[in-house]
């Protein structure tokens, strides 16, 4: 009887303490996170017409552009309003556990996705080959996924005086489980 009770108490608190699945993050550059940090949400900030340069937009979802400049045309997929990367090619730091990034091209060149972990150090490479360069943009997805987290990545042409177009970033995040999830772990194992 006993044992019954600590196995049902037991699992309970290990259903309890895993991690929630988190959904990727998905950014389609069309608005900006507002005050709560959070896409998809009423207080979302669209973008304005032009160019302009990516910095913090979405560091309250743990993505930071070092380089990179946002553009509003119909090029990339026929609607005169889509914002996509343009101009200058990205350059990110995350501070969110990714291990999977993935982004759409839609450019000249040949483009490549580099993933580097916390030293500096390349985890993972993505080389979409252009089959004519410089002669029609083609679509194409750029992947990468990793065991060890990515702490920052690129999305580079092979000049730096080529320019890339790029649309629809989505980052495979890990949740990091709370203290207190930790602590029903334990209480559960010190039960069994």
């Amino acid at each position: 009887m006993f044992s019954r009770l600590a196995i049902t108490v037991f699992a309970s608190m290990l259903l309890i303490s895993a991690p929630a699945v988190s959904a990727p993050i998905t950014i389609t550059f069309e608005t900006f996170p507002g005050p709560d940090g959070k896409l998809g949400t009423a207080d979302d900030v669209a973008p304005l017409d032009g160019i302009r340069l990516l910095t913090n937009e979405f560091s309250s979802m743990g993505l930071t552009f070092a380089q990179g400049s946002l553009h509003q045309r119909d090029f990339f997929d026929g609607n005169p309003l889509n914002h996509f990367i343009s101009y200058t090619n990205p350059v990110a730091v995350l501070t969110v556990p990714v291990f999977g990034i993935s982004i759409q091209s839609f450019s000249y060149w040949d483009a490549t996705l580099t993933a580097y972990d916390a030293a500096g150090a390349v985890l993972a490479v993505d080389r979409l080959s252009h089959s004519a360069p410089g002669w029609f943009p083609m679509t194409g997805m750029l992947s990468i996924s990793s065991l060890t987290e990515v702490a920052s990545f690129s999305v580079l042409p092979d000049n730096p005086n080529y320019i890339l177009n790029l649309d629809n970033l989505v980052l495979d995040v890990a949740e990091v489980p709370e203290p207190s999830q930790l602590l029903l772990f334990g209480l559960g194992m010190l039960v069994l």
